[in-house]
This record gives C-alpha cells, sequence and structure tokens, in this order.
C-alpha cells in the first residue's frame, strides 16, 4: 500500500494541484523537475500543519529551484499565520536551512475557510473570495471550494472540494466524525464524484478497552462510509491509514469497507483515477 504520509496529487484544467505536503510530496517534486526547465507551477494546498502533513515540504524540489514557483495555501487564523506555523519546521534546532532561504519562489496564503478559489492564466497567483461574494454556478471553470472544520484535535482541519466540468471531488483527511457525521461536512461533500475520506481505525480499535483512539482526530471505515452514504457521493476512498496496518489488513479493511458501500476502494500510493 506504501509508506509514505499524506499527499495526494490531482492535475487538473493544465495545473497540477497538490494535497498535503506529507512525505509523499518528496518524489512528485522530482516528478516537477525532470526535464522542466522551469518546473510547472505547484500548487499545494494544506489540510493543517501537523508534522506528518508537512514534512516533505522542505525536501519538495521545485522550493530548492530558483526557477521553481509554489503557491501554499492552508488554515491559518490572521494573514501571515501559516507562513509563521511553516517557519516552525526550519527552526534552526531542526533544520539546517530556514524556510526563507529555500531557493524556490513561494508564496503563502491562509484561509479561515469557506472561501472559493479560483484560477486564471496558467501559473498566475490563485484569486480566493468568499463563498458569500462569489458566482461559483459555472462548473466548467476550475474552481476549489474550503470548509473549516472542528473535526481534528485544537485547530481544525481544512476540507477541500475540487469542481471542473461538472465533475467534483472532495479531500477530507484527518477528521473524526462524530454520531451520524457532522452535518455540515456531510453537506460540503454531497454529491461529489469521489471523496479521499481518513478511516484510520476499525470500530474495534476506536473503541478499545485498552487504548481506545476516540478524540484522536480520525475516524473509523464505518464513520467514512456511514457520511458517504448519507452524502450520495458515488466514490469512496479510504485514506490515512494506521501505520501499524500491515497489506494484509488493508486488503481485509477494504472488503469490509466493500460490505458496507460497495464503491469503495483503499487508497495506495500511485492509485490512479480518471473523472473525465
Amino acid at each position: 500500500m506504501g509508506g509514505n504520509t499524506s499527499c495526494v496529487e490531482a492535475k487538473v484544467d493544465g495545473r497540477r494541484l497538490i494535497f498535503d505536503a506529507g512525505t509523499g510530496i518528496i518524489r512528485l517534486g522530482k516528478e516537477f523537475c525532470d526535464g522542466a526547465s522551469p518546473p510547472d507551477p505547484a500548487y499545494v494546498f494544506l489540510s493543517h500543519t501537523h508534522i506528518d502533513h508537512v514534512m516533505g515540504l522542505c525536501f519538495f524540489e521545485p522550493l530548492l529551484m530558483p526557477k521553481g514557483r509554489t503557491f501554499i495555501l492552508g488554515p491559518g487564523s490572521t494573514h501571515g499565520s501559516l507562513t509563521r506555523s511553516l517557519r516552525h519546521l526550519t527552526h534552526s534546532h531542526l533544520f539546517p536551512v530556514s524556510l526563507d532561504e529555500l531557493k524556490g519562489r513561494k508564496e503563502f496564503f491562509s484561509l479561515h475557510g469557506g472561501e472559493v478559489i479560483r484560477f486564471r492564466t496558467h501559473g498566475s497567483r490563485p484569486k480566493i473570495e468568499t463563498a458569500r461574494a462569489s458566482n461559483s454556478t459555472a462548473t466548467h471553470e476550475l474552481i476549489i471550494k474550503t470548509c473549516k472544520s472542528p473535526a481534528h484535535p485544537l485547530n481544525g482541519v481544512m476540507l477541500y472540494r475540487v469542481h471542473y466540468h461538472g465533475k467534483s471531488f472532495v479531500y477530507a483527511s484527518d477528521i473524526e466524525q462524530r454520531g451520524g457525521g457532522y452535518p455540515e461536512i456531510i453537506e460540503f461533500i454531497r454529491g461529489a464524484d469521489v471523496l479521499i475520506h481518513d478511516a484510520q481505525y476499525v470500530h474495534e480499535e476506536y473503541v478499545s478497552r485498552v487504548k481506545p483512539r476516540k478524540g484522536w482526530g480520525h475516524s473509523t471505515i464505518d464513520m467514512a462510509t456511514d457520511v458517504a452514504r448519507k452524502a450520495g457521493v458515488k466514490r469512496l476512498v479510504l485514506f490515512h491509514h494506521d501505520p501499524t496496518h500491515d497489506d494484509k489488513t488493508m486488503r481485509n479493511i477494504e472488503q469490509r469497507a466493500k460490505r458496507l458501500l460497495h464503491s469503495t476502494a483503499v487508497a495506495h500510493e500511485g492509485m490512479e483515477i480518471d473523472l473525465l
């Protein structure tokens, strides 16, 4: 299944969108720079800044090349707060090069949730609008909608929904659904063609008397399939696997999940889904 931490790429309308910057982004960065000078602009969307979701960022090759250009978007309560959070990654006690010393061109955008993100000319900075002010009904255009949820400990987590030519997918990692699911999340994911949803635990682990996982910020496969069914999602991809689950366990989890919702698959490294 693979052992890298969270990173998903979407190629849409000639743009390369990246969701989270775990260790998986290191190999992806090399693909960006393989024979391309300058490399394609990268748009990185962070669900949150816990270490497993950003630990590959400083090794992302476009950030190391003067001709690279990277736009990094993620949750932040104020202007500049995302940048300040990421600078902790490169504190001199932890890393030899500061974030500002990385040679690639980079811009940071703090998001609150409820934004609509649009894209203009190729390589241009994203245009961020509030959902209330935006006319986002045109589905032929590439847009990304955001939803900030309290479903992960301390500072919550950002969900992203990508729309293009009448198709949509949702990236929803590090979510611990409550009983019946968060109503606002169910509405946000409603009718999506693909939902990538956290499903780190099986129910027995979540309620274990010896080592319960409740409150740890992650869902069970039952929670993920339940909200996907309620929202009328066409395909569910289980994501953010527990590192103690080996491949055999993951295959068993996939079969168990399919009994709950047939259109379910387990994410694995190198997995590709074509929506158009």
